[in-house]
């Protein structure tokens, strides 16, 4: 198929980018719709009229002069007010110059697109900071429950006392046991985790302690290591120890007790020197008594509890775990996606039952779903959704079942809660300010009126 005279002007139309044509004598005689679109430069206003006049310096001007072609040319056009850079080129029929054609772009597009990657470059130098930073530092709050858990964990880091961690699932005990294990002498050694409750009991034993060779039908040749063994030298991370058997509690409280332990199916004694490090959701107290926990062992595991709260309490420290699983997300998928102020309001009202765990998990599906350069509110789960806005409708609801308040009593009443919920999910007065928009006069004064300390 042969190109008609009509096809190359269809093809100058379904460009993004701007193009204006002029003649030798700088005669304007095209400029697509894409040039009146983005410079608000109606066809009809400038065709026909001479660049010279409109623009006296520009630099297509240049072009018709030399003949040279000017390429990722930047400047200033007054007359369109804009900084663009561009490439000219000159029109020639049988050698001759009859023309030429600018195809340009508005250089605070080049310049957005510049921020971004400094943007992006800073992440990716944050993130290999955190790297080189103290593990404690992924467990920084402002809440002092927390505080005082972090603390504790730093205390007993440089030490082989066993330590318990109580929280709920998902509160990232593990991330807790392996910050005290790397601030540890430890280090350099092995740290293995070991999930009590995902390992069927009759392997559990096996799993721990390894077996010797023929100790069971279908055992591997020459045996096999366990994670004791695995851990020798480091520490071992025992998550939800309260789902173990009575019988592998007896021969961990052995093992604890004597620091050597038997392969399953073996005589043999292997020495143990291992930091132990425990996790649990449950009441261990309330098994005591059920009977389904060895009173003994408790004892010989809680030597330095460290309870962790959920995150639910710990609202204020939401946008620094965002931030940093955020980054880490950023990275495992190289897409990288801004988070609105708005969006973090939302995901600040919801309460997590799933904890940390959950957040990550929710924060990876928003950027699998996500095309765009941030998160809209479209991108979140709707059950977050559906909480976010009853949370919303709530204060107005509230507000409304008050009998006989007057319009001005209202709205003090859904400022004030405002201001508390603000406060409640900012790390300092400053950064309250600057999410509710208004002056640090206006929000002190506002803090006294309604005695907020």
């Amino acid at each position: 198929m042969k190109l008609e005279k009509h096809h190359y002007k269809a093809i100058l139309e379904s460009l993004e980018d701007p193009v204006i044509v002029v003649l030798k004598d700088s005669t304007i005689v095209y400029i697509n719709e894409a040039y009146s679109r983005q410079f608000n430069v109606p066809s009809e206003k400038i065709i026909g009229r001479k660049l010279k006049e409109i623009e006296e310096n520009a630099r297509i001007l240049k072009v018709l002069e030399t003949g040279e072609a000017l390429i990722n040319d930047c400047s200033y056009v007054h007359s369109l007010k804009r900084d663009v850079y561009a490439n000219i080129t000159p029109l020639k029929h049988n050698g001759k110059l009859i023309g030429a054609v600018t195809i340009m772009k508005n250089l605070n597009e080049i310049t957005k697109l510049q921020n971004e990657l400094e943007r992006y470059k800073r992440y990716s130098m944050q993130l290999e900071g955190q790297l080189n930073q103290d593990h404690f530092s992924l467990l920084e709050s402002q809440v002092p429950q927390m505080i005082s858990a972090v603390n504790i964990a730093r205390k007993v880091a440089g030490t082989d006392v066993t330590v318990i961690l109580y929280g709920e699932s998902g509160v990232g005990k593990e991330v807790f046991a392996k910050a005290i294990h790397e601030a540890s002498t430890r280090k350099d050694k092995p740290f293995i985790p070991i999930n009590m409750a995902s390992i069927p009991d009759n392997l559990l034993e096996s799993e721990l302690f390894g077996y010797e060779e023929g100790s069971f039908t279908g055992s591997r040749k020459g045996g096999k290591k366990g994670l004791l063994e695995l851990a020798n030298g480091g520490t071992l991370f025992l998550d939800e120890v309260g789902e173990m058997s009575m019988k592998v509690q007896a021969k961990l409280l052995r093992v604890i007790q004597e620091r050597v332990f038997h392969r399953v199916g073996g005589t043999k004694p292997y020495s143990l020197d291992v930091r132990i490090i425990c996790a649990t959701n449950r009441n261990l107290k309330e098994l005591i008594k059920k009977g389904a926990f060895r009173e003994d062992l408790y004892y010989r595991l809680n030597v330095v509890p460290i309870h962790i709260p959920p995150l639910r309490e710990r609202k204020q420290d939401i946008p620094y775990i965002i931030s940093n699983l955020l980054n880490n997300l950023i990275l495992k998928y190289k897409k990288p996606v801004t988070m609105p102020d708005e969006i973090y309001d939302i995901l600040r009202n919801y309460d997590w039952p799933g904890n940390i765990r959950e957040l990550s998990n929710v924060l990876e599906r928003m950027l699998a779903v996500c095309n765009r350069p941030k998160f809209e509110k479209s991108d979140i789960p709707e059950y977050i959704q559906h909480v976010s806005d009853s949370w919303t409708a709530n204060v107005y609801t509230k507000s409304s079942k008050k009998d006989h308040m007057s319009l001005n009593d209202v709205l003090e009443q859904i400022e004030k809660t405002k201001l508390l919920e603000v406060m409640a999910n900012s790390r300092n007065r400053t950064e309250a300010i600057k999410k509710l928009g208004i002056s640090r006069k206006s929000f002190y004064a506002k803090l006294k009126k309604y005695g907020i300390k």
